[in-house]
């Protein structure tokens, strides 16, 4: 079975085909599907679509993206009500951008601050979105070491590997794995090195398609390149890695 940790079936660029698209990744043999969540709207639509196709795997989650945050100056009150739906399995994505700053810092900060507060008092997982900011964003962490995290399209590199995977936490990884070039070379020695029981692999589609289909729109079903090129990384099988990510996507979120 594979599990794709982390997509956009609720974007606009996905949403009026999403029927056709699970039914693609249904064939590929992806069985889980995280749905994500970036602001209010998209969180109410991600919930809805996972509850109209709620029999082929699709989970929820809902949060403010950090691109998002000058829009807000508190948790959406909705969001009270959806947390305690039985398809919302997380809290995300949350986090700091500071690649873009489509919000000013400050304002990212305590937004991200406010959903780490309300993922604990909701006993909730958390996706992340750390981009250009993982000094600020372990410096907040460091206080929130009780909840479960997930680090999606991990690019803290090596440094912070060792801290991050201390309590438990857990690395996705996407398209990138497959693409070429320095950056990405050293994105597959994290691969190496990470513990089979801390990552999970997911697509961030529509967008960061693997290859073959880098420069496209991206899709869950695509999710099956992730995993081919973790497993020729882990030197391990497909069976056991997709044992393995069925077990720790399941610990992760408990579904």
């Amino acid at each position: 079975m594979l599990i794709d940790t982390h997509c956009h079936l609720n974007s606009q660029e996905l949403r009026l085909k999403s029927r056709i698209l699970i039914s693609r990744a249904l064939e590929a043999g992806v069985k889980r599907m995280v749905i994500v969540g970036c602001d209010y709207e998209d969180s109410c639509e991600a919930v809805a679509m996972c509850e109209d196709f709620s029999q082929f795997g699709l989970y929820a989650s809902i949060g403010i993206h950090p691109h998002e945050a000058k829009r807000y100056d508190k948790i959406p009150e909705e969001f009270h009500r959806l947390i305690k739906n039985e398809r919302v399995i997380a809290v995300g994505e949350i986090g700091l951008d500071y690649h873009y700053d489509h919000s000013p810092r400050d304002v990212q900060i305590k937004m991200f601050e406010l959903q780490l507060e309300f993922a604990r008092e909701n006993n909730m997982p958390v996706i992340l979105h750390i981009r250009d900011a993982i000094d600020d964003a372990m410096k907040i962490l460091r206080d929130y070491k009780d909840l479960k995290l997930l680090f999606h399209c991990y690019s803290g590199g090596l440094e912070y590997l060792d801290e991050i995977l201390e309590y438990g936490n857990i690395c996705a990884f996407g398209g990138a794995v497959t693409w070429t070039g320095k950056t990405f070379d050293e994105l597959r020695e994290v691969v190496r090195r990470i513990p089979i029981d801390n990552l999970v692999c997911e697509t961030d589609s529509p967008y960061m398609s693997p290859v073959p289909y880098r420069g496209k729109i991206n899709e869950p079903s695509y999710v099956k390149y992730v995993y081919e090129a973790v497993s020729r990384e882990k030197d391990i099988s497909m069976e056991e890695l997709e044992k393995k990510i069925e077990e720790n996507a399941e610990k992760f979120f408990g579904w």
